[in-house]
């Protein structure tokens, strides 16, 4: 089956031990989730934590995708950037922000 849509996984970047030696990868997984289309995430990003770090969302989408992220996210007319497809995006987020989306 053909990935379409937009999916996001939310996590912490690098590992949890020896984090000045990490590597920009991502590391400690929070939850995934693929909604569809100018619908809210249900889940948000966690807290940030002195072992983890700050959460980040990391977006890839089939199609060129406007994303937007926040406590109230609105991909159609609100603060958005340009995912294009195909491509990993990574995003820091704010505890609590959700995001949303629409085909470009």
């Amino acid at each position: 089956m053909a990935f379409s849509g937009l999916h996001v996984v939310c996590g912490y970047p690098g590992s949890l031990f020896a984090r000045d030696k990490s590597q920009a990868i991502l590391g400690k997984i929070a939850w995934s989730e693929a909604p569809a289309t100018a619908v809210t995430s249900t889940n948000s990003a966690p807290g940030e934590s002195a072992g983890s770090g700050q959460a980040i969302f990391r977006i890839r989408a089939a199609a060129d995708s406007w994303v937007s992220i926040g406590s109230a996210p609105n991909a159609t007319s609100g603060n958005r950037f340009l995912v294009p497809a195909a491509t990993d995006y990574d995003v820091y987020a704010e505890p609590g922000d959700k995001f949303q989306w629409i085909a470009a």
